[in-house]
C-alpha cells in the first residue's frame, strides 16, 4: 500500500499530492476489509478519501474474488468515483476490474409499458404529455442504459411514471433483451466494485428476500458521506393527498377522461370515481382532526401534528377500495390484452400498499415509531400522514453491521469534540473501531472564526429585527464572496428581504436558495459570479463545493440545534429521558456541532483556499456548551468583533 500511494500514484496522476493521512486511511481500510472488521474514519476534506478507499476496495475485490458496494448520499460524488476516481485508479493498479452504478428500479426505462402507453394514444395524457411520449420512444432507440437521469430533455412525473420500470410488470420476458432495468443489475452483479446511494442499499436490505437483493448478500460495503445514514435509514413511511389522489387519478380521472381505465367498461370507471371522492373527503376529516389537536407546531409553511393515539380509522375508505380492488381483478382475469393485464395488476399491488401503509399510519401501533400529521399552508390541500422510527441503531445493527461482512463508514464530520462514540452509538455500531484522522490543510494560517460582540441572543424579541443588520456587516467584511447558511426558511426569506436593496446598492448579487433557481443552478451562478452572495438552508450546509475567491466567507446566522418540538425530535428526546439521560446534553448538543462542523467545512477546500467563518449566535460566547462548539471546530485564530470596531482576537484555551 506504501509503494502505491508514495510511488505509483505519484508516477501515474501528475497532480497527486502525497498525504500522510491518506496513506494512514487506506492502510487501515486494508486491515480492516482482509480481517472482515468494520471501521469507522472522519476523513477531513483535503484528505482524498475516495481514493483511500477505492484503491484497498479493488485490490481486495480481485483478489479475494469479492464484490463490494460503494455507497453515497449524493449522486455528484458517484459521478466523481465512476468518471474521474476509477480511471486514476485503473491507470495506477493495472489490473482488470468492472465497476457499475446501480440505481433504484424505476429509474430505468420499461420499453414495454412505453409500447403499451404508446398503444393507446389520448387515453393518459394531453398533447403535451403525447409529445414526451414520442420524444421518449426515440430516445429508448438509442440510449444505451435508459436512465432518466440520462435524458437530454424534461420529462413530466407523471409521464415517467408510466413508462418506468415497476415490479410485475418491467422483466426480461416482457423486454426482452432491451429490459435496462435487467441489464443494469446483471452488469453491478458481475461488477467487482457497485456503486449505489444510501437510500437505495437500505431499500435492497429492508427485506429478508428480495428479487433486486439477490447477489449483494456477501458484499462488503463502504459507506461515504456517512454522516447523512441516520437521515437516510430513518426517513420512515408516508402517504400524502396529492400521492393517492394521483394514483386513483392514474386509474381514471373524471375531470379529464384519461387514465389507464378510460378505454374501458364504464364499471371501473365509476369504481374509480368514488374511490376519488372518499379519498377526498378522508383526507378533509383527517385535516379536521388535526385541526383540533392542542400540539401542532409550525415549521415554516407547515403545520406538524404528532399523533400519540390513532387519529380515525380508514373504514370510509375501505368499502370503495374493495369494490375498486374486486372491479380490478375481474377486469384483469376478463381483459384479452397482456399489457393492460400487467397495469391493472400494478395498479392493484400499489393501492394495497397504500392501503397496508395507511393503516398503520393511522393505528399508530408500532411503539418504536412516531407518527404525525403534517400539512401545508400555502398549498392549503398539501396533507401527509408520517412516521419515522426513532432509534435506527438496533435495525443497523443487524442490517448494516453483519459479522463477517466488513463495513467502513466515512465522512468529513462525524466526531464531537474529536471522539467518534456519539456517532457509532446512534448507528448501532457498537464497539466498532474508530479513527480520526488530521487535516492537511493549515487552518491556522488558511482561516479565521469571527464571533459577534453584542449581538441579541437568538430568544431575545429584538433578535428577528437586528439580525439582517448583523449579516449586511459580516458581508460587507469580505466584500460578499459568502455563503449565508440558515436554520429557517422564514428567518431567511425575512433576510433577503430587508437586505436585497441594500446589497444591490454596492454592486453584490444575491442569490437566495428556492427563489428562481434550482440549487444546482444557484451554486453554479454563485462560483461564477465572485460579486455574489448565497442565501442557503439545509441542503447547503454540506455537500457545497466551492473552491477559490468565490467564496470566502461562510456566515452561520445561527448555531443549528435541531427543532425539539418536531414529533421526531421530540420522541428521540423523551426516549432518552426515559432512560435516565440528558436529552440537551446527548442528543441535541451533539447533533447541533456536526451540523456546525458540515456548514463550516464549506470554507476551506483546498490548500490554497483563504476565508473567515462568521456565527452570528452570541450563545457560543455567553453559554458554557459553547467551548463544546469551538473545541470541534479547526483550530485557528478566533476573534470578536463588533461592525465599525477593529476585531480583537482571544485564546480560546484559557477563556
Amino acid at each position: 500500500m506504501t509503494a502505491l500511494f508514495q510511488e505509483v500514484l505519484p508516477r501515474t496522476v501528475a497532480s497527486f499530492e502525497k498525504r500522510p493521512q491518506q496513506l494512514v486511511m487506506a492502510t487501515e481500510i486494508s486491515k480492516a476489509l482482509e480481517s472482515s472488521d468494520h471501521l469507522i474514519i472522519e476523513a477531513p476534506t483535503g484528505v482524498g478519501k475516495s481514493l483511500a478507499y477505492l484503491v484497498p476496495a479493488l485490490l481486495f475485490a480481485t483478489g479475494a474474488h469479492r464484490s463490494g458496494i460503494i455507497s453515497t448520499h449524493t449522486r455528484n460524488l458517484q459521478e466523481q468515483l465512476l468518471r474521474k476516481d476509477l480511471p486514476v485508479v485503473r491507470a495506477a493498479l493495472k489490473i482488470p476490474f468492472e465497476a457499475a452504478v446501480l440505481k433504484g428500479r424505476r429509474n430505468y426505462l420499461c420499453p414495454a409499458r412505453l409500447m403499451s402507453v404508446l398503444a393507446s394514444p389520448g387515453a393518459l395524457f394531453d398533447q403535451e404529455g403525447e409529445r414526451q411520449l414520442a420524444a421518449l420512444q426515440a430516445w429508448a432507440a438509442s440510449t444505451p442504459d435508459g436512465e432518466i437521469d440520462h435524458l437530454d430533455f424534461a420529462v413530466r412525473p407523471d409521464v415517467w411514471e408510466m413508462v418506468c420500470s415497476e415490479p410485475g410488470v418491467c422483466s426480461g420476458s416482457s423486454c426482452g433483451a432491451r429490459c435496462f432495468h435487467r441489464r443494469a443489475y446483471e452488469r453491478a452483479r458481475r461488477a467487482d466494485l457497485v456503486i449505489m446511494n444510501h437510500a437505495l442499499y437500505f431499500a435492497l436490505f429492508a427485506a429478508e428476500e428480495g428479487e433486486d437483493r439477490a447477489g449483494f448478500e456477501n458484499a462488503f460495503v463502504i459507506f461515504d458521506e456517512a454522516h447523512t445514514l441516520e437521515a437516510v435509514a430513518s426517513a420512515g413511511s408516508r402517504v400524502s393527498r396529492s400521492g393517492l389522489l394521483r394514483q386513483l387519478q392514474h386509474l381514471y380521472d373524471p375531470r379529464t377522461r384519461r387514465g389507464v381505465l378510460a378505454r374501458t367498461k364504464p364499471g371501473g370507471r365509476t369504481a374509480a370515481g368514488r374511490a376519488l371522492r372518499a379519498a377526498g373527503a378522508f383526507w378533509e376529516s383527517v385535516r379536521a382532526l388535526a385541526g383540533q389537536r392542542p400540539n401542532a407546531h409550525r415549521a415554516g409553511d407547515s403545520l406538524l401534528v404528532r399523533l400519540r393515539h390513532p387519529l380515525l380509522s380508514p373504514t370510509t375508505l375501505e368499502p370503495v377500495f374493495a369494490e375498486l380492488h374486486e372491479m380490478l381483478l375481474r377486469m384483469t382475469e376478463a381483459s384479452a390484452e397482456p399489457a393492460l393485464q400487467k397495469e391493472l395488476a400494478v395498479a392493484r399491488r400499489q393501492l394495497r400498499e397504500t392501503e397496508l401503509r395507511l393503516a398503520d399510519l393511522l393505528d399508530c401501533a408500532d411503539p418504536g415509531a412516531t407518527y404525525w400529521v403534517e400539512w401545508h399552508t400555502r398549498p392549503r390541500s398539501a396533507i401527509a400522514l408520517c412516521s419515522a422510527p426513532i432509534d435506527v441503531g438496533q435495525t443497523m445493527q443487524e442490517r448494516v453491521f453483519r459479522d463477517g461482512i466488513p463495513v467502513i463508514l466515512t465522512s468529513a464530520s462525524l466526531a464531537v469534540g474529536g471522539d467518534l462514540r456519539y456517532y457509532s452509538r446512534r448507528i448501532g455500531a457498537g464497539a466498532t473501531p474508530t479513527l480520526v484522522l488530521d487535516s492537511p490543510f493549515d487552518h491556522r494560517r488558511q482561516m479565521r472564526i469571527a464571533l459577534p460582540r453584542g449581538c441579541p441572543d437568538p430568544h431575545d424579541p429584538t433578535y428577528l429585527d437586528s439580525i439582517p443588520g448583523w449579516i449586511l456587516e459580516s458581508i460587507r467584511r469580505s466584500r460578499g464572496r459568502a455563503l449565508v447558511l440558515f436554520t429557517s426558511a422564514v428567518s431567511m426569506h425575512a433576510a433577503a428581504e430587508a437586505l436585497s436593496a441594500a446589497l444591490a446598492a454596492e454592486g453584490i448579487h444575491l442569490l437566495v436558495q428556492g427563489i428562481g433557481a434550482q440549487r444546482d443552478q444557484l451554486l453554479e451562478e454563485f462560483r461564477r459570479d465572485a460579486s455574489s452572495v448565497l442565501f442557503g438552508l439545509d441542503s447547503f450546509w454540506f455537500g457545497v463545493d466551492v473552491s477559490g475567491k468565490a467564496l470566502e466567507h461562510v456566515i452561520i446566522v445561527r448555531l443549528p440545534f435541531p427543532v425539539p418540538a418536531h414529533p421526531v425530535i421530540e420522541a428521540r428526546l423523551e426516549a432518552i429521558r426515559s432512560e435516565g439521560g440528558h436529552p440537551f446534553l446527548e442528543y441535541m448538543l451533539p447533533e447541533a456541532v456536526l451540523k456546525l462542523r458540515q456548514g463550516v467545512g464549506r470554507l476551506i477546500r483546498s490548500a490554497t483556499d483563504r476565508g473567515m467563518v462568521t456565527i452570528l449566535d452570541s450563545r457560543i460566547l455567553k453559554k458554557s456548551y459553547g467551548r463544546v462548539f469551538l473545541a470541534s471546530l479547526p483550530h485557528c485564530p478566533v476573534e470578536l468583533w463588533t461592525p465599525g470596531s477593529d476585531p480583537e482576537e482571544i485564546d480560546t484555551a484559557i477563556w
